[in-house]
């Protein structure tokens, strides 16, 4: 007997995701980075300048190229992780490319969240759950799928453009406060809600340890997927069987 296709559209599926991403290594942003290095605006002095610049600028180009891990821009994506509803999590990574990376994505929603009917193929709709991912993830991806040139499915094109109340997005960094003063890092919210935390890897690491280990940072993604989901159910009121809370 096949499941009522009706209620199967009318079932908002819940996408809960995160991603890491690396900063630029294109020779010729990095030169424009270094270019643009200057002293202290009280520096004035041309030996003090110098001095400055021998002693700092290898530094601060190093520390703004690491920002640029932050700018879908010239930064990209190293993998994203996500899960639907209460599944497993699932992964895609850099390694064959990012445009490839993204088409294996959405390819993945596609048919995960498509209902065949006699009218052909029509996707359910989808809730995409992350921590900050309405200031970060979403935009980030598009900013790359623009740029890699990668047409997102519908679902995420509707979440591109959604506000912090539609029902496409939750952001459980807005969820716990709206209040730019009251909110919190997932890892003190795990804290307070005995979900395990990060522990001592933190994205701040990402970029250095993706060259030598990318499966340490798929993995340190996955959990953060599983962190994002048992805090939207706590947020949610839904305080039934969690998978991510510490042990006893």
């Amino acid at each position: 007997r096949q499941p009522n296709k009706l209620a199967q559209l009318e079932k908002q599926m819940n996408w809960y995701l995160d991603m890491e991403t690396l900063p630029t290594t294109d020779a010729d942003v990095i030169a424009e980075i270094a270019a643009n290095i200057k002293p202290p605006a009280n520096y004035s002095k041309p030996e003090t300048i110098a001095k400055w610049m021998e002693e700092n600028k290898e530094q601060a180009v190093k520390e703004a190229v690491h920002k640029t891990g932050f700018s879908g821009l010239y930064g990209s994506i190293a993998c994203i992780c996500y899960a639907f509803d209460g599944g497993e999590v699932f992964s895609v990574d850099c390694r064959d490319g990012e445009e490839r990376m993204l088409e294996q994505l959405y390819a993945h929603v596609f048919s995960a969240s498509g209902v065949d009917t006699h009218n052909g193929m029509v996707s359910m709709p989808v809730t995409f759950i992350g921590h900050n991912i309405i200031g970060f993830d979403l935009p980030f991806i598009k900013h790359r799928s623009i740029i890699n040139q990668v047409k997102p499915p519908i679902q995420f094109r509707k979440a591109f453009d959604a506000k912090p109340w539609s029902a496409e997005v939750a952001d459980t960094m807005l969820m716990w406060s709206s209040d730019k003063e009251k909110r919190a890092s997932m890892d003190k919210l795990c804290k307070a809600f005995g979900i395990q935390g990060k522990g001592d890897f933190d994205g701040s690491m990402v970029a250095d340890t993706w060259p030598t280990d990318p499966q340490k940072v798929i993995d340190y993604c996955a959990d953060d997927v599983r962190r994002t989901r048992d805090m939207f159910k706590r947020m949610t009121f839904d305080f039934g069987q969690m998978s991510f809370l510490k042990s006893a």
